[in-house]
């Protein structure tokens, strides 16, 4: 029962964390369509100019 040894210690950490869950927390706004296109593309650009370097060992 090594587990209620520690039960004491672990009820009081556990109930100040509870108010920190409790909160609604921030709404955020969503991105554009348009910004999330072009992040795909960047995405896209980058990843093909990486890959096709040439590793220079």
């Amino acid at each position: 029962m090594l587990l209620l040894r520690y039960l004491p210690a672990m009820v009081p950490a556990l109930l100040v964390a509870v108010p920190a869950h409790a909160s609604g927390g921030t709404p955020l706004p969503e991105p554009s369509s348009l910004f999330l296109l072009g992040m795909g593309i960047v995405g896209v650009i980058v990843g093909r100019r990486f890959s096709s370097k040439d590793s220079q060992d």
